[in-house]
């Protein structure tokens, strides 16, 4: 990858892949074990000259909640010298710890259960076969790489060095992502400008249905031809279908920068 892509890929950990831990931790117990008495705010940051691309994981009696962007109040930070520094660390390639502030001293031993926090991502995001045989574990598996394909197709659209030059050219308009009688996403797409969501949308304007959470995970996985699951009715497209077509070449896009 070239030094535009690594921050594209950066981007996609801090902002669509860490922010699954908010939803991990109201549906894992081992994770809820790990944070049950924890109460501070840990920053995971990449910095330039002239920004900060950050995400914090508040930590506060026993649960998690997700903030985008740089938070303002006191905090943990931890600062990654540069792009492919964050995306080994987050793939698991590279045990280089990115630089704590000094607000971490007060915390050590959180920052030491870090990594066992970090790793209830890779839990359900890389499940073994054996885990996806629990029918729960699967659904919930599903369900967070949804929503983490919507917040993803935000990052690809707004930063890939090719694609942003594409985005303002999609029609405006809502797309709905969505299991039958399962999980959904949607993402709402506004002058080239991209706003995803969890759930389902009011009223939208595109909707990709999926019949079961069988072929939802094999899409997710790139397992299956999108286009020839079309064609069988796995997979249905309904609406505006040219806001759908606008949208395929971010999601061919998006499973490019997650395969390792």
């Amino acid at each position: 990858m070239n030094k535009a892509e690594e921050m594209v890929l950066a981007r996609l950990h801090l902002k669509a892949i860490l922010p699954l831990l908010e939803d991990i931790a109201a549906y894992d117990s081992t994770l809820q074990e790990y944070i049950a008495d924890w109460n501070a705010v840990i920053q995971f940051q990449l910095k330039s000259l002239f920004s900060t691309t950050a995400t914090a994981l508040i930590f506060h009696e026993g649960k998690l909640k997700a903030y985008d962007g740089n938070y303002s109040g006191p905090k943990v930070t931890l600062t990654f010298k540069n792009a492919r520094q964050l995306n080994e660390v987050f793939q698991g390639k590279s045990s280089k710890n990115p630089r704590p502030n000094l607000l971490a001293l007060l915390h050590v031993n959180k920052l030491a259960q870090i990594e066992k926090v970090l790793g209830r991502l890779e839990h359900y995001l890389r499940p073994s076969e054996e885990h996806l045989r629990n029918e729960d574990f699967f659904a919930f598996c599903v369900k967070v790489s949804i929503y983490a394909l919507a917040f993803g197709v935000k990052e690809v659209g707004e930063h890939d060095p090719e694609l942003k030059v594409l985005a303002p050219n999609i029609s405006n308009g809502t797309i709905e992502i969505k299991v039958a009688q399962g999980p959904s996403a949607h993402l709402n797409i506004q002058k080239g400008k991209f706003y995803p969501a969890r759930g389902p949308a009011n009223k939208p304007n595109a909707v990709m249905e999926i019949q079961d959470l069988s072929t939802a995970w094999s899409m997710i996985q790139g397992n299956i031809d999108v286009f020839a699951a079309v064609g069988r009715g796995d997979i249905k497209l309904r609406g505006y279908i040219p806001l759908m077509e606008g949208v395929n070449p971010l999601l061919d896009r998006l499973s490019l920068y997650l395969v390792d």
